[in-house]
């Protein structure tokens, strides 16, 4: 006997209500994964080793003041070398701060720290600088150059200054100008949407091209005005006598001339996304891959949002192009990336993040920067005295004559505050 026309209504409803009841409990209790907490894998093949630590003293940020290796056997990292002292809700780092080197002979496993003589600092924050006389040989097989700006620890030189040793960083020429052209002055530089006087904010950042030639990667902001660096890159063909634009990696936001679609995406409504010539662009790392194209990694940073950008350049850096976002760099002022390449051409970035419980963290890729791996934990159990601020990272990388990565930052524990800190592991396996 056929069901009434209401009656079997009534059985579909019922039907459909059970099943989507089902649906929705099957969902709402599926295991999900939190993007902002995920489940890390840790590197662990990691050494962990302290580099230099010091009582009574704070000593940190590596990125600001760089790391070289001539021979991947003789390593040699900068750091700011300053007195402890306890500060709410920022830096524990009083007075007297040198800029500091530390070395190691024998592939990153031991290291001693030491003042070293004619160095940053040495001459005042803003010293007499001298034009380059002598051609530099960059490919000079122990050369090193230290690039010093301004607005970052122990470096107060608005208009931007170098050093460079030809033994390894255990004598230093300068402190040198980039020309007889102060660089602010560049039309490229000042006739931009940049407001007021200018300053410029480098780390040492540079790429020899050849015994007279190299590219040198440096920021500049509005005086005084944190959060407006972006990044350029300048070449000298004639041994470091005279510099010249080459290309803006980040320019400042033009809105006059910029594609009104090209948005960062941060938020989930668009409107609030911004361009990404309005985030601040600094503290750049850049290798140059087999082909020649280089790859520029960045600290990128938009209100409350730290994050990671890699560009790339195949006309010798004059055109850059957005490559990919290499990691979120967490909270509070977020991290500078560190950038290597392996034997086997993986590209390596490590970079801390300061969320609690503060780690460093590493990515790879192995196409040539396009895409990324999932983070991975390089190092976790960050101490402080307080804990009040999470205070790490800086990183910079080396590669070791066997292939093994170093990684160079500034860490602390419970047992040794403040100090210099490297992790060594195999990052092709």
């Amino acid at each position: 006997m056929n069901q009434p026309l209401t009656s079997r209504r009534k059985t579909i409803i019922t039907l459909f209500a059970l099943c989507w009841l089902i649906v929705n409990f099957q969902c709402t209790n599926t295991p999900t994964k939190s993007t902002d907490n995920p489940e890390l894998q840790r590197i662990e093949n990691a050494e962990h080793v302290v580099v230099y630590q010091e009582n009574d003293k704070f000593l940190g940020w590596p990125a600001n003041n760089g790391a070289w290796s001539a021979d991947g056997v003789n390593m040699l990292v900068g750091f700011t070398h300053g007195d402890y002292e306890l500060i709410i809700d920022n830096h524990n780092i009083g007075g007297n701060r040198r800029s500091w080197l530390a070395r190691s002979t024998d592939m990153g496993k031991t290291w001693q720290g030491f003042d070293p003589e004619g160095y940053v600092g040495d001459f005042g924050q803003m010293p007499d600088l001298s034009p380059v006389d002598d051609p530099i040989d960059f490919s000079h097989p122990q050369f090193a150059m230290r690039i010093v700006g301004t607005a970052y620890h122990g470096a107060h030189d608005d208009r931007g200054h170098f050093f460079f040793s030809y033994d390894a960083g255990q004598t230093w020429k300068g402190p040198f100008s980039f020309g007889e052209t102060d660089l602010r002055e560049w039309p490229e530089l000042k006739n931009t949407t940049f407001q007021g006087e200018l300053e410029l904010t480098p780390r040492t950042d540079y790429i020899v091209e050849g015994e007279n030639e190299c590219l040198i990667f440096m920021s500049v902001r509005s005086k005084g005005e944190f959060g407006t660096d972006r990044l350029f890159c300048a070449r000298t063909y004639d041994g470091g006598k005279s510099f010249e634009f080459v290309g803006w990696v980040i320019p400042p936001y033009d809105e006059e001339n910029s594609d009104p679609t090209a948005k960062i995406k941060l938020e989930t409504e668009d409107a609030d996304n911004p361009h990404p010539h309005q985030a601040r662009a600094v503290m750049s790392q850049t290798i140059r891959l087999k082909n020649g194209h280089l790859i520029c990694a960045m600290r990128r940073r938009y209100e409350k949002h730290n994050w990671v950008d890699a560009y790339v350049s195949k006309d010798r850096g004059q055109t850059w192009t957005f490559l990919s976002e290499v990691g979120d760099a967490g909270a509070g002022n977020g991290n500078p990336p560190a950038l290597n390449v392996t034997d086997q051409g993986r590209l390596v970035a490590v970079f801390g993040n300061r969320e609690e419980p503060g780690t460093m963290m590493v990515v790879y890729s192995d196409d040539e920067g396009q895409s990324w791996s999932a983070p991975k934990i390089l190092r976790d159990g960050y101490g402080s005295e307080d804990m009040e601020t999470i205070d790490l990272g800086y990183p910079l990388l080396l590669q070791r004559k066997d292939g093994q990565m170093v990684a160079l930052y500034y860490w602390s524990t419970q047992d040794q505050l403040h100090h210099i800190a490297a992790t060594i592991w195999d990052a092709d396996h």
